[in-house]
């Protein structure tokens, strides 16, 4: 049992991972969807500093799009220093995000070491699209993204684009997630002067999120978190975290897909995109 106050799961089938959380649009926690996974034993900081060694990788703060590039082992000691020193209060604590594993070859080692999280749907995407027969989760997906924080990262509250959906797979270290359904967005402060709380310590403050109901939970190494579509969320890296996520449109949301697209096209062509 969780005293969590969002649903844990195990053994969760695909076809109650639809009905229960993809249709009525709810979050869920699933607990040994990584089981099997090779990543689970692998993936360590230390693992991808013997893989990519002194390789340039795009970095960010708090947001999907890279502001720079160092070279990873100059990356991996913000990550050793920020696990046991203090952290930087000034907003310069910043994190690794891979959006296109084929840009860097060392990581196509890492391809096999992931799969499909068992309780996702084989087919049935909207988004992304794939011929019958091709794993939609592990070709032509949106959002993709191999992300490495050190202690204290953060990302400001936001909702993903494209009205899509949201997996992270937390495979090494943990994070603090607040997340706030659709309906709270009218009793949130101003979002656009809002940025990512920096931490100071390792005892989380909860941020301020005006008179809107945050849930607040931690995720776990070896769990993964299921955000629906239109639900604000903010994580905060409480230990030095690798994850991979990624977005998908499911089929049982077509309709709902296909007027929001038709709307957003008509009045904002921009918004679709996943960042």
């Amino acid at each position: 049992m969780s005293n969590r106050p969002i649903d844990v799961r195990e053994k969760l089938s695909p076809r109650e991972f639809v009905q229960e959380y993809i249709i009525p649009n709810k979050p869920v926690i699933v607990s040994d969807a990584l089981d099997t996974w090779r990543a689970r034993e692998l993936w360590t900081p230390e693992y991808f500093l013997t893989l990519l060694g002194t390789l340039p990788v795009e970095v960010t703060r708090d947001g999907p799009d890279p502001e720079g590039r160092m070279p990873y082992s100059e990356f991996y000691e913000h990550l050793r220093l920020a696990q046991t020193g203090p952290v930087p209060e000034d907003g310069s604590i910043q994190h690794l995000r891979y959006m296109r594993m084929r840009e860097l070859e060392p990581l196509e080692q890492v391809r096999g070491q992931w799969a499909r999280p068992y309780f996702m749907p084989a087919r049935g995407y909207c988004i992304p699209f794939a011929p019958l027969g091709m794993d939609p989760t592990r070709e032509r997906y949106p959002g993709f993204g191999l992300f490495i924080s050190p202690r204290g990262g953060a990302s400001k509250l936001h909702v993903d684009g494209i009205r899509s959906n949201a997996i992270v797979c937390q495979v090494y270290g943990s994070k603090r997630c607040y997340v706030l359904a659709p309906d709270q967005e009218s009793q949130l402060p101003d979002r656009d002067s809002r940025r990512a709380r920096q931490v100071k310590h390792l005892e989380f403050e909860p941020p301020s999120f005006g008179r809107a109901k945050m849930v607040e939970f931690d995720l776990h190494p070896g769990e993964t978190l299921f955000v629906p579509h239109l639900w604000f969320h903010e994580v905060h890296t409480t230990q030095t975290s690798i994850s991979l996520t990624y977005n998908f449109v499911h089929g049982s949301e077509a309709l709902g897909f296909a007027w929001w697209f038709l709307k957003t096209s008509l009045t904002n062509p921009n918004s679709h995109s996943v960042g």
